[in-house]
């Protein structure tokens, strides 16, 4: 079942990175920060989007799985 995230990125990202973070919204934050926000399939997605997140050596701040009107 497909579950909201949201995931906290130090770094303002330009919306080309979309493609590379599966789609995920992106929003700029104050102090520098990137919101990837929306929904993934399951928990390998997830964790393939964290590997994605480490192998382009961006700074994590905080991953959050909740509700969202956008969730089905």
């Amino acid at each position: 079942m497909a579950q909201y995230y949201e995931i906290k990125i130090r770094g303002h990202l330009d919306q080309y990175w979309s493609d590379s973070f599966a789609d995920l919204e992106l929003t700029h934050l104050d102090d520098n920060i990137t919101l990837l926000s929306g929904l993934l399939p399951d928990q390998a997605a997830l964790h393939g989007l964290l590997e994605r997140i480490r192998d382009f050596n961006l700074p994590l701040i905080s991953v959050t799985c909740g509700n969202s009107d956008k969730e089905n």
